[in-house]
């Protein structure tokens, strides 16, 4: 009896993480609320569509033959583009974490990636690639900045006892790497890859949308807009949202099972 008592109850942070639900699901509420109203006073669903009506648009599209190719070709630049960042981020962020010198060497070119506008980059990679590659060079050019520092940033911010602790013991080569400076670098990228991914499919997108390329996401925003479908130029940034957060959900669902 007491076993089936104690089962029954709840710890803390099961408790704290149905708070979490809980507040997610009355901020969206709230949300769609405070979209009916003003949709309803401007009444005008050019401007501003209801909810409702962008729901049947993200039913309408979703219905159509082609809507998982062109979510997939989206979500293949996509990750071609983050998997060439994160490529280079550790070919050049790990040994410019060791060496100040190499750090200071690849400043200015990262600097650059930083300050240049993002549409002077897209219309760049229009000028030198066709519609199919050249959003892929854009959003890897806008998320290894964020890739790069998170490894150096990893490599740096090592627990300085801990390094006199391995050079006591004369702990060197691949096992104090291992040891020493995986787990640091693990957690810094581990956040540092959620937030570009989510980041690179925006810049994808927004890509897609001036490249137009055969069956995209940003080519479908584009065709919405063309015939003033505001309704599906909703209906497609919800998509877009929702295959971002599954993105970004599958990062944290293989860094918590790595961990355990």
């Amino acid at each position: 009896m007491m076993a089936s008592i104690s089962t029954t109850k709840h710890s803390p942070l099961q408790k704290l993480q149905q708070k979490e639900v809980l507040y997610k699901i009355f901020s969206t509420l709230l949300i769609l609320l405070i979209w009916q109203i003003v949709a309803s006073v401007v009444d005008r669903e050019m401007i501003i569509p209801a909810p409702t009506a962008t729901y049947q648009e993200m039913i309408r599209i979703m219905s159509e033959p082609n809507f998982f190719l062109i979510i997939g070709n989206t979500v293949k630049r996509a990750l071609i583009g983050f998997l060439i960042a994160l490529f280079a981020g550790i070919t050049l962020g790990v040994p410019a974490g060791y060496s100040k010198t190499f750090y200071n060497f690849l400043k200015p070119l990262v600097l650059i990636n930083r300050a240049v506008p993002t549409m002077a980059i897209i219309l760049l990679a229009l000028i030198w690639l066709d519609s199919e590659r050249a959003p892929v060079l854009v959003g890897f050019v806008v998320i290894f900045p964020i890739l790069y520092e998170s490894i150096v940033q990893g490599i740096r911010n090592v627990d300085s006892k801990l390094i006199e602790m391995m050079d006591l013991y004369d702990i060197k080569g691949f096992s104090r790497f291992k040891d020493l400076y995986l787990p640091s670098l693990a957690s810094y990228l581990q956040s540092g890859m959620i937030a570009a991914m989510g980041l690179n499919l925006k810049i994808i997108v927004a890509a897609e949308v001036l490249s137009q390329p055969a069956l995209s996401i940003g080519t479908s925003f584009q065709i919405e807009r063309v015939y003033l479908n505001t309704a599906g130029v909703f209906a497609w940034a919800f998509i877009t949202i929702i295959l971002a957060a599954i993105l970004e959900g599958g990062l944290e669902l293989f860094h918590v099972k790595k961990r355990s």
